[in-house]
């Protein structure tokens, strides 16, 4: 029970983290037609979150493996919500925003690695599954709180309102700090030796992970659009998307608990494979019935999420922040790519033949995930 408080605080801390990026899209609207920006001005700041998060965590992870430098998750969740907090004070000057941006992007980068360091060092072969899931869950629910808290705020302050941001990443700061339970006990520090780890069957993780992160993504972004063009109204479709990311939490932690008892693999790859049946099931249905398919997809798509990190983990203990950071940065940021291209391919060969290409990507990324060799097949 310790060991399961210890992570479910690091994943309370992993909510208020990853709350603060979805912030950047909602308030676009707001700074196009109430401060003047352009388009391009506006949907810079989201991507150079993106992209900044996604190249600063790997190196977070290297610095912390090999040097055994490690940022202070309660520093890290400052640092990512006083940035955008930030953005309330000096909306008007377009520099001082993208520094904001990259101070907060700083602060995301470095919480995944140090946070996910202290819950490997919590977990054993018998519960990495379950704590790593529950670990991850925390982001999952900030990422979906993220818009609303937004919402609120502008429709209530506008963009001089987002100062109260601040109130949770110094909250949450304090509570971790307080616990003391974030710091990682030293295993870095001392320079890995040659050779040590799995890196063959990490590299197949991890390109898996990334075509099932293109796969999320676009699903997230385009499935609404599908709805709304079948008929149903943008709230209904909304709504339904909304049930299907809560469905991918349970799957997450299901998939989790189950990993522990059966085997990593076993769930990755079943799981995988599982969503092709389900996004099929999606394209073909109409009417209240579609609600089974997609709930049916976020299960099986997301469940296995949790689990590459912990079987990552498993191949190469000495590599923890860096393959977290590549997991949790480089694989994510590398999906988000992959919903443009799906947006070219919309733009020239309509949404079905996209929607029909996310069958293949999933079904490659199951191929994929099947090739993995596990240290006990040696």
């Amino acid at each position: 029970m310790k060991k399961i408080r210890e992570v479910a605080e690091l994943s309370c801390a992993h909510c208020i983290n990853d709350i603060y990026a979805p912030v950047l899209m909602a308030i676009q609207p707001v700074l196009i037609a109430t401060m003047g920006y352009s388009y391009f001005e506006a949907a810079l700041l989201p991507a150079m979150h993106s992209i900044i998060s996604s190249l600063l965590q790997p190196i977070f992870g290297y610095l912390s493996d090999k040097r055994g430098l490690r940022v202070s998750v309660s520093l890290s969740i400052l640092l990512s919500g006083c940035g955008i907090a930030a953005i309330g004070l000096i909306q008007n000057l377009f520099l001082a925003l993208i520094l904001c941006v990259g101070i907060s992007a700083a602060g995301h980068a470095s919480f995944h690695p140090g946070a996910l360091c202290k819950v490997s060092s919590l977990s054993t072969q018998t519960d990495r599954g379950r704590l790593t899931s529950l670990f991850v869950v925390g982001g999952n629910l900030g990422f979906a709180l993220g818009p609303i808290l937004a919402g609120v705020i502008l429709a209530t302050g506008g963009i001089p309102g987002l100062v109260w941001l601040i109130i949770p990443a110094v909250a949450g700061a304090l509570i971790i700090h307080a616990r003391s339970g974030e710091e990682c006990p030293a295993q870095g520090g001392q320079p890995v030796a040659a050779g040590e780890g799995h890196w063959g069957p990490v590299i197949l993780l991890f390109a898996g992970s990334t075509l099932r992160s293109w796969v999320t993504f676009g699903s997230m972004t385009f499935i609404p659009t599908f709805l709304v063009l079948q008929g149903y109204s943008l709230l209904a479709a909304t709504s339904m998307v909304t049930i299907m990311l809560l469905a991918g939490v349970a799957g997450q932690m299901t998939g989790g608990v189950v990993s522990d008892r059966i085997g990593r693999k076993t769930v990755v790859v079943v799981s995988t494979l599982a969503a092709v049946p389900a996004f099929a099931a999606i394209l073909i249905t109409t009417g209240p019935l579609l609600l089974i398919p997609l709930i049916l997809f976020g299960f099986f798509l997301w469940a296995s999420f949790a689990v590459t990190i912990a079987m990552a983990h498993e191949m190469m203990p000495a590599r923890i922040g860096l393959i977290s950071g590549l997991f949790l940065g480089i694989a994510m940021g590398a999906g988000g790519i992959g919903v443009s291209i799906s947006g070219i391919i919309a733009d020239h060969a309509g949404l079905q033949t996209t929607l029909g290409l996310f069958l293949v990507i999933t079904l490659i990324a199951a191929l994929i995930f099947l090739l993995v060799k596990t240290p006990r097949q040696g």
